[in-house]
């Protein structure tokens, strides 16, 4: 048995001072720790690095894809072979825009052709913000949508406008067909907290914004109608504040369950002990209008889950998926070791 005694930090930090003790068991069962490992990979033998992962899906089978953010450059997809423990990312798929279709977006407002000149590299890869990927047939195509959260709040000197918020449609090798930005007017009220989880049902694309903008009621459900290309938007109702140490609930992702139905991954920016709301609702958005507020049933609290294996809940659970034969996932986000353990938890429940 052995004891680790962490450095001292404030409260404030979201990794604060612990103290862990381990014990090893030659006769336990099999660990259950890492959860996910990677792959080698086959150009030249190394393992495939991966971080910050902001966003799950399922691929089918025992499938499940994964998305990193801004933390790294050159945005990449992640496949992750689920069949067996621990579940092993298998592959690394590259966002690229080699047909210009990204580079030929509109500026807007405050997002200047600069700024988007910003998130293209010379081989054509993409440094934007993904928060959640979706693994889907749209117009009869197989793709992957990609959630990109925009950068910067209208109107705050402090935090400009450096990228909108963006949909990106790709082929299943990562090229990019498709942008889609939000309308004008709800582009002139952007705040930082915008895209995160997305899903598809019958050619309509829904993505959850992480928070109310603009002194909304709530944050928006986007409904985009890939057919018609038209927008409509839902208000979803967060649960109340209920950490001792305050901060805020928002949206994390979203999980498609057929006929217009979804588990929504609702948590609130707090970590350790002052963790509260790690919950997950189902919603159904059959006949849901422009402008409705959205009813939502409790389906799981993930705190006894955070904290099943021994360790204390982390602050960014941001990535949820159902797969067909109903199991469901959830996975952290290590903000790519900056100020957090380092530790990735994909996790059943």
């Amino acid at each position: 048995e052995s004891q680790q005694q962490s450095n001292d930090q404030p409260r404030g930090d979201k990794l604060r001072s612990s103290v862990n003790v381990y014990e090893y068991d030659a006769n336990a069962d099999a660990a259950t720790y890492p959860t996910l490992t990677s792959a080698s990979r086959r150009s030249d033998g190394t393992w495939i690095p991966f971080g910050a992962l902001s966003g799950l899906a399922s691929g089918g089978g025992s499938t499940l894809y994964s998305i990193e953010d801004s933390f790294y450059q050159r945005s990449r997809i992640f496949t992750i072979d689920a069949a067996t423990f621990p579940y092993e990312l298998t592959a690394e798929i590259p966002l690229v825009d080699s047909n210009d279709v990204f580079a030929s977006v509109a500026p807007y407002g405050n997002f200047t052709a600069d700024d988007l000149a910003l998130l293209i590299n010379d081989d054509k890869t993409v440094n934007v913000d993904p928060e959640g990927i979706a693994y889907a047939t749209l117009l009869g195509e197989s793709c992957f949508v990609v959630a990109s959260e925009g950068s910067g709040t209208v109107g705050d000197p402090s935090r400009p406008i450096n990228s909108l918020n963006f949909l990106f449609v790709t082929d299943l090798s990562g090229l990019i067909k498709d942008v889609v930005t939000l309308p004008d007017d709800v582009n002139d009220v952007q705040l930082r907290f915008g895209f995160e989880g997305v899903a598809v049902d019958s050619d309509v694309v829904y993505v959850a914004f992480q928070r109310a903008w603009n002194g909304e009621a709530g944050p928006r459900i986007g409904m985009f109608d890939y057919a018609t290309k038209t927008w409509t938007f839902a208000w979803y109702p967060l649960d109340a504040v209920e950490s001792p140490n305050g901060g805020w609930v928002g949206l994390s992702d979203l999980a498609p369950l057929g006929d217009h139905k979804f588990l929504v991954l609702e948590r609130d920016n707090q970590g350790v002990t002052d963790a509260r709301v790690k919950r997950v609702y189902s919603i159904d958005l059959n006949g849901v209008q422009d402008g409705d507020t959205i009813t939502k049933t409790l389906e799981a609290d993930l705190i006894p889950v955070l904290t099943s294996r021994g360790g204390l809940p982390y602050e960014k659970i941001e990535g949820l998926a159902v797969m067909d034969d109903g199991t469901r996932f959830v996975v952290n986000d290590n903000d790519g070791v900056s100020d957090n353990s380092g530790e990735i938890q994909l996790l059943t429940f």
